[in-house]
């Protein structure tokens, strides 16, 4: 890399930091700042007003939680056959297949969604169990109950977004074998996260703010200046390229990242204000946009 190729790409750096800096600040000021009224979560619709309903979310939560925390463990960490990425690697800038065991396994993006989806699906089965005991849940475990599930949805459909329309593709384009991809735990990350999330929202068991999707904001960039520190610090990759700070692009991919987001989020307070309207209406939303966001088999050549 010559001098001047090198100063740029120092450039824009410094601006992709500064940009990611801003996400992060913004969301935590947001967060404080905001009128609380506009976080307000209707207790008996996350919780249930009834026994029956109670117990419904108590179970179908922590079962989704189990199964979450189980591919996590299993399916990932302790799994003795290694995982397999093509990242770009920061100091040769080069895309280079690479194995991954144990914990580096969580490196990517797609396993924080899968975080995201199983300690929301824990933690508020935990609260629909102890609200069926009769105990009073305070305000605060309404609010991250509420929080945690907009972080976990919000992710998930980037994730099903990004996978489908520009990795895989991606993939298709550079004739890599993509296998490794549609292995049951990616099948958790990309697809299943979002389907089990949606559920909830067809039955009409959550609620999503507007403003909670500052906490969309604060995850995402939360992950990103990890990925900056792992790429520098740690595995010294990137496991998109896509978010490498150092292309004159970068800033650019970086907004788009934060659009792409907040239009996930938005697609998820939309299909809860139809279904609010009308439940048919607001399922066939739901419906086409898991249709269209997911991907269960591999795409071809000629697959648009």
């Amino acid at each position: 890399m010559t001098d001047l190729a090198h100063a740029q790409s120092s450039d824009m750096t410094v601006v992709s930091r500064v940009l990611i800096a801003a996400m992060f600040c913004g969301s935590v000021v947001s967060i404080i700042v905001l009128n609380r009224n506009m976080f307000h979560l209707d207790v008996d619709i996350f919780w249930g007003s009834t026994d029956l309903e109670q117990g419904l979310r108590s179970v179908y939560r922590l079962s989704c939680g189990y199964l979450g925390f189980h591919a996590i463990m299993f399916w990932m960490i302790r799994n003795p056959v290694a995982g397999q990425m093509t990242p770009l690697f920061r100091e040769s800038n080069q895309l280079q297949k690479h194995s991954t065991t144990g914990v580096e396994r969580l490196v990517p993006f797609s396993s924080w969604t899968l975080l995201a989806f199983s300690a929301s699906m824990l933690f508020n089965g935990m609260a629909s169990l102890l609200s069926l005991t009769g105990q009073a849940l305070p305000a605060w475990i309404v609010l991250v109950g509420g929080a945690l599930f907009g972080i976990a949805f919000s992710s998930a459909a980037l994730t099903a977004i990004i996978v489908r329309y520009v990795i895989l593709p991606d993939m298709v384009e550079r004739k890599l074998d993509m296998d490794h991809m549609f292995l049951k735990h990616e099948q958790m990350m990309h697809n299943f996260s979002l389907i089990f999330l949606s559920i909830e929202m067809v039955f009409g068991w959550v609620q999503l703010p507007l403003a909670m999707v500052a906490f969309g904001f604060l995850y995402g960039s939360i992950y990103l200046i990890f990925a900056e520190y792992w790429a520098v610090k740690g595995g010294g990759y990137y496991v998109y390229e896509f978010i490498d700070t150092r292309p004159k692009s970068a800033p650019f991919l970086l907004l788009g990242l934060v659009l792409v987001c907040a239009v996930s989020f938005s697609i998820g307070v939309l299909a809860l204000y139809l279904r609010s309207e009308n439940v048919v209406i607001g399922t066939v939303f739901v419906v086409l946009f898991l249709i269209f966001s997911t991907r269960f088999i591999k795409p071809s050549e000629v697959d648009p």
